[in-house]
């Protein structure tokens, strides 16, 4: 199956589900908050909790943390960083070295950067969600409509 059909059907399960669109709009916006965040590993089981806590569907909560994949962490994370640093006004003022790649290195370059990774993460993630609920909303407003005629 190609990828447009598969995004074509998960989109046609969404659109079924028999939820408010006000409920698969903020599904849809905190599951990019989720998605967005650095908890890999865990983002999954924040996104169940969610759904339990607040009552929410899953599924729409489900798409939106699997947003940060194998394909796309590595350009999310950079975007995420370098939101955080320009947040921050933090610059980078060392290089990385490969002759002194060592775990104290590591954790030198990690007390920089993780502060302003965190902060960018759940900005970037806040920014997204903000965007999607009324797009979700309008989607879903629109499919009910045409599916009750």
């Amino acid at each position: 199956m190609k990828l447009l059909d598969k995004i074509r059907e998960r989109l046609k399960v969404m659109l079924s589900l028999d939820y408010a669109p006000s409920k698969m709009a903020l599904s849809s916006a905190f599951g990019l908050i989720v998605g967005f965040s650095p908890y890999i590993g865990f983002q999954t089981y924040i996104a169940l909790a969610i759904s339990s806590l607040f009552r929410l569907p899953v599924y729409p909560l489900i798409i939106g943390v699997y947003i940060t994949n194998p394909i796309t962490i590595p350009f999310i994370y950079a975007f995420t960083l370098k939101v955080g640093m320009w947040l921050m006004g933090t610059e980078l003022d060392f290089e990385f070295d490969f002759n002194e790649f060592n775990l104290r290195y590591l954790l030198e370059v990690g007390k920089v950067l993780i502060v302003p990774f965190l902060v960018g993460c759940h900005v970037v993630g806040l920014v997204f969600a903000i965007f999607t609920y009324p797009i979700v909303y309008y989607i879903m407003k629109r499919y009910k409509r045409r599916s009750a005629k």
